[in-house]
């Protein structure tokens, strides 16, 4: 009988490399650990490598390990196409896989925790989430900067 019969079509046995130091114990329990070592992989498709955490391929600042964590594409240095490359857009706090967000010009990072309710105007309430032009000239909403401490001027006329 053929060794890779045994497998149902389109399937083939994942080859494992074994040190040897571990070859004594492997003849001992050989039955036990070929049971245990045993994966298959579709016909045709690679086995899975061990990552690089050193490899950066697109120079964004985020390893390649990292942006497989993240779902970014680690051969493109801006994943999303909005102009800032995937490594900026962590160091502000914008998400890399996502267009329509993008770094503030100022460098304001993207705090919204997205659980923020307005509950009135009276001392200790939750302000709205009112958007307000910053000193670059851009429109920055208020709740991105929760959990931050800032020197607001604001002027008021009536």
């Amino acid at each position: 009988m053929d060794f890779h019969s045994q497998y149902p079509r389109g399937l083939r046995p994942l080859q494992i490399h074994v040190p040897l130091e571990l070859e004594a114990v492997l003849t001992t329990w050989k039955p036990l650990v070929l049971l245990l070592a045993i994966a298959c992989t579709t016909e045709g498709e690679e086995a899975p490598t061990a990552c690089d955490a050193a490899a950066d391929a697109d120079m964004d600042g985020i390893d390649d390990c990292t942006e497989d964590e993240l779902g970014t594409d680690p051969a493109a240095a801006d994943t999303d196409g909005d102009g800032f490359s995937d490594g900026e857009e962590l160091d502000c706090v914008s998400d890399p896989l996502d267009d329509t967000e993008a770094c503030y010009k100022c460098g304001w990072a993207h705090n919204d925790p997205g659980d923020l309710e307005t509950t009135g105007s009276g001392l200790g309430d939750v302000i709205a989430d009112i958007n307000f032009v910053d000193q670059c000239g851009e429109d920055v909403a208020l709740y991105d900067f929760a959990q931050e401490y800032h020197i607001l001027f604001m002027t008021a006329v009536w």
